[in-house]
């Protein structure tokens, strides 16, 4: 059965054959280093040693010539013949010196014999090196002689300095070859060592990771719920406001106003008898009238502060008629031809909040078409989907430049944001399309939620 191969038997394996690779690169550089520390001394002993014998023989074939050059001199026919006496004068110069051979050559190259025995030392057959002087004779060449050294000295003293530089050569070698291989190998332990750590930690780092990946994932779940959540809470206040509007409007209504209403009539009476009693009742109908006046203001300012909490008319004939009453009463002002498209709420209800939304919503866009736009057809449209109420009023009229940055005071400043804010706080979108000399499209889907679907009708009970 095999065994799966884990990532640190891969490092290792990398590991090794990489000093393998380097040992292989470093092995010829070591072997150069070895032989040319080894030879280097050797190598220029010899090449010093060989130029001192040269400069030996060369000097020793000087002196040589020389000697000869006097001989002929004094013997110009005889030197040739006096043999021994030349023989003797010649060994003179080989005994101190390391000269092997002296050979006396004439000018037509003829060699000179001088006697049987060689001069210099015995060499055997080993290769001599030569050097030569000419010998002259008032200035013209009558011969040359030639003085052979032999290369024992220079091998020898090579070869004893081949042995130490040798072993040097070699020494330096293995330093240089084993000691970066050991620290290489420590290296190499070292980094697998590393390398078998940041896997360890790679897997710890993805399972922290997994782990706040999930505890993130929790948290947004948990912040979307809370949103969610808040949103609702959102709703539901809106849905309270609206309902206690209603109730402090229904109070108005139905208590101060019956009120008020009841004291205006009992002063009608009151003037209406003044006038038919004596002059001294003109005082009382004075008072009277002026009474009548001031509850007539009265019940104006309590009318507008009851349509200010809350649309009385969406109690008394439902959303559809309401939005259908603001689009006669835009039609009648300002000779506008307006279609409306509106779809009946479903038989439960919508809740207050959507009812009012939806009028406000409505109400102000009429009310910037008749202040600002100059239309002369406006389409309002009301769908009503299973979970979504879409809101439409579109007309032709002038239009305007709908981005955040227009000018304070420009149209449809407080009104739009106040129409936004109260369509968000139901959890719903505000559109507006607009453009200078294009007309004004808005658009509003709010989420529909019925009173059935709310959960809590209490703020409907209690309105």
């Amino acid at each position: 059965m095999s065994r799966a191969t884990g990532p640190s038997e891969h490092v290792r394996k990398d590991s090794v054959d990489l000093r393998r690779y380097l040992s292989a690169r470093m092995l010829p550089l070591v072997v150069l280093l070895a032989v040319l520390v080894s030879l280097s001394a050797p190598l220029a002993y010899f090449v010093l040693t060989v130029r001192t014998l040269r400069t030996r023989a060369e000097a020793t074939a000087v002196q040589v010539a020389s000697a000869i050059s006097r001989e002929i001199q004094d013997r110009p026919v005889l030197w040739r013949y006096d043999a021994y006496k030349l023989l003797a004068h010649i060994r003179a110069f080989t005994e101190e010196t390391s000269i092997a051979r002296i050979e006396i050559v004439d000018r037509s190259g003829v060699r000179v014999p001088l006697d049987d025995q060689p001069l210099g030392r015995r060499t055997g057959a080993e290769p001599l090196m030569w050097e030569s002087a000419p010998i002259e004779i008032n200035e013209q060449v009558v011969g040359h002689a030639w003085t052979g050294v032999v290369l024992d000295e220079a091998r020898a003293g090579a070869l004893l300095l081949l042995i130490p530089f040798g072993a040097l050569g070699l020494g330096l070698a293995s330093l240089i070859y084993f000691i970066p291989g050991r620290a290489m190998a420590r290296a190499t332990r070292r980094i697998d060592q590393s390398q078998a750590a940041l896997a360890r930690f790679n897997q710890t780092l993805e399972q922290q990771v997994a782990e706040r990946s999930s505890q993130l994932s929790a948290a947004y779940t948990q912040l979307q719920a809370k949103e969610e959540r808040l949103r609702e809470l959102s709703s539901r206040a809106l849905l309270l406001q609206e309902a206690e509007r209603r109730v402090i409007a229904r109070e108005l209504h139905d208590s101060a106003g019956q009120a008020l209403t009841a004291i205006r009539i009992n002063l009608q009476i009151i003037a209406q008898l003044a006038e038919a009693g004596a002059r001294g009742s003109e005082k009382v109908a004075g008072l009277a009238a002026r009474t009548l006046t001031i509850a007539d203001a009265t019940l104006e300012e309590i009318r507008r502060a009851v349509s200010m909490l809350g649309p009385a008319i969406l109690d008394d004939v439902g959303l559809v008629a309401a939005i259908q009453r603001l689009c006669d009463d835009l039609g009648e002002r300002a000779d506008t031809i307006i279609d409306c498209e509106l779809d009946a709420p479903p038989a439960s209800g919508l809740s207050p909040a959507l009812e009012s939304a939806c009028y406000r919503v409505i109400q102000e866009a009429l009310t910037n078409v008749a202040r600002h736009a100059r239309a002369t057809r406006v389409v309002v449209r009301l769908a009503l989907a299973p979970r979504k109420i879409h809101l439409e009023v579109h007309d032709n009229g002038r239009g305007f430049d709908p981005s955040p940055t227009r000018p304070a005071g420009s149209v449809g400043g407080r009104g739009l944001v106040g129409m936004r804010e109260r369509v968000e706080l139901l959890g719903g979108t505000l559109r507006i399309d607009s453009a200078p000399d294009m007309g004004t499209h808005v658009i509003v889907d709010l989420p529909q939620v019925t009173l059935s679907e709310d959960g809590d009708d209490t703020a409907v009970v209690v309105a």
